[in-house]
């Protein structure tokens, strides 16, 4: 009898209340994230997989690297629950029809004009009727560009004579003096500077947190508001291991990381380059999140919209989701 009201015991103890039993070691959910394989997004989703990051907030990441448009289309058709994603591009996708919400931040834009360091530029308007080298129109970089022009007076299509170009054409351009100055972004920028040949002009970080209380928000972690409503769990899961990794770098503790990896995700490889990359990817991962965020990025945001830059959605509070 002592026998089978022990056993009796074990099975009730192992079954849990009401007879369910309890997991011991639950597996991690799996979650699929589209992404950028190189730069900071890169960066981000490397450390923390190699951190184990994911695993303590009950998740395993499955990253598919492609572009931000592939990434947009793939979480639009359901391929990917998750996608790195521009807010410009989270406004054309309500757009569109399609409902994303951004979640969490991940980067700041990073961009900045740079001119020849012994030039006499000291300001947006001295460029007035300048060749100047700028991404293409539909770019976040290029929507940044116009809104900082605005704010001085400007238009960054009218004023200049704007030659649009990809990255290494703009290096480029810039290095044969056929233009006065690029829109850069990291780590380019600390390349170029770093050659002692170049200065930054305005730093558009600098410039628009200064005007609109924050600096502009280059990407984050969307998903549809559908999956956000059903998988609540999933959504906080994926934030929280995001923002742990925001932290580790912000506090410098990925240094050794950082330095293992900076020549794959940002081509630094000098001590100098990568000491001054470093410094700068601590500054350039956002950790703002909140009212007074959402409104910054939303008068951000409006200004695109006035420029036609970007089509108009109504309550622009609907991307976020808080």
């Amino acid at each position: 009898m002592k026998i089978k009201a022990l056993t009796l015991l074990c099975v009730l103890v192992l079954a849990g209340p009401m007879g369910h039993r309890i997991s011991w070691s639950a597996e991690p959910k799996p979650v699929t994230i589209a992404t950028i394989a190189a730069g900071q997004s890169g960066y981000i989703a490397a450390l923390i997989e190699s951190k184990g990051i994911a695993a303590k907030h009950g998740i395993k990441i499955n990253n598919q690297m492609m572009g931000f448009t592939e990434g947009a289309n793939a979480l639009k058709l359901g391929r990917t629950q998750f996608s790195t994603m521009q807010p410009s591009t989270a406004v054309n996708l309500w757009k569109s029809g399609t409902q994303v919400q951004m979640f969490v931040p991940q980067i700041w834009s990073g961009n900045a004009f740079l001119v020849r360091k012994n030039s006499a530029y000291k300001s947006l308007g001295d460029l007035k009727g300048k060749k100047i080298g700028n991404f293409s129109r539909v770019t976040g970089a290029f929507f940044f560009s116009a809104v900082i022009a605005k704010q001085k007076g400007l238009d960054i299509e009218k004023d200049f004579q704007s030659i649009p170009a990809e990255t290494a054409a703009l290096i480029a351009l810039l290095e044969r003096g056929e233009v006065e100055t690029v829109n850069m972004f990291e780590p380019h920028t600390t390349k170029l500077v770093l050659t002692g040949r170049y200065r930054v002009l305005i730093d558009f970080d600098d410039e628009l947190n200064a005007i609109f209380g924050s600096p502009p928000l280059k990407t984050g972690i969307a998903t549809l508001k559908e999956t956000a409503a059903k998988h609540p769990d999933l959504v906080k899961a994926v934030r929280g291991a995001y923002e742990d990794a925001v932290k580790l770098i912000k506090s410098g503790q990925d240094q050794d990381f950082f330095k293992a990896n900076a020549k794959e995700f940002f081509n630094l490889a000098t001590p100098e380059e990568i000491a001054t990359g470093m410094k700068q990817s601590q500054a350039n991962f956002a950790d703002q999140w909140g009212p007074s965020f959402f409104a910054a990025q939303n008068k951000i945001l409006e200004q695109g919209i006035a420029l036609g830059l970007l089509p108009k959605i109504g309550d622009l509070n609907n991307l976020w989701l808080k």
